[in-house]
């Protein structure tokens, strides 16, 4: 039985990681955003598509020329932002052209990216911020899996919202973080939590997904 293909559009923090995770159990070509390139590869001629980068620059003009150029019948995994809530314009194009342009397609919009490297707290070390936010925070190894257990169940035409499902404050995490990893604290001129808590409830109840990271305070 030939090997399913896989292509993933950006080869970042994640998208490495990802071609890290598939290339044992499928045919995987992970690659930049150069559309000619790409295409004399072979790079649009898979199964699934798992789109990557980062939603800037020329971001949706890279989106159509990259639709255009892949079969109708491939299933794509557009990995989107929680910031669609805030009204990011990019963000809510980019989605509004995979729903129109995509047959088979997933929607993931992912929270802010964390684990190894990416400690939270530490790029606020020693700053006053004015808010204490609510966190909603996602582990890669966690969006790895996600994007693993669809690319296995192929559910379809879906959007989810992919974070830890118990989360935290900005004060509680970057406090904790500060003590383990040994850098400054982050103060707040209001300590009383802020924004809006997003689930990833529909996510674990359609596609049965465990969470290997449930909680933000455990991902470091």
């Amino acid at each position: 039985m030939n090997k399913k293909k896989v292509s993933i559009l950006g080869c970042g923090w994640t998208g490495n990681a990802l071609y890290k995770k598939l290339i044992s159990k499928y045919e995987v070509n992970c690659l930049c955003k150069d559309i000619e390139e790409n295409d004399r590869c072979g790079f649009y001629d898979v199964d699934v598509l798992v789109i990557a980068i980062p939603p800037k620059n020329n971001y949706l003009e890279v989106l159509k020329q990259t639709l255009q150029k892949t079969h109708k019948n491939t299933y794509i995994i557009l990995l989107s932002s929680i910031s669609f809530y805030k009204n990011r314009t990019i963000v809510v194009d980019a989605e509004k052209l995979i729903q129109k342009e995509s047959s088979k397609y997933v929607i993931l919009r992912l929270g802010g990216l964390m684990g190894y490297d990416r400690i939270s707290g530490k790029y606020t070390a020693g700053k006053t911020l004015d808010n204490n936010t609510v966190t909603n925070y996602v582990h890669r190894d966690d969006v790895v899996s996600v994007i693993e257990t669809l690319i296995k169940k192929q559910i379809e035409n879906e959007i989810f919202d992919v974070v830890a499902p118990i989360q935290s404050t900005q004060k509680e995490i970057f406090s904790l973080n500060a003590n383990r990893f040994g850098f400054e604290k982050t103060s707040f001129l209001d300590d009383n939590p802020i924004g809006k808590k997003i689930s990833s409830l529909p996510l674990i109840e359609k596609t049965g997904y465990k969470f290997k990271k449930n909680n933000v305070l455990d991902f470091w």
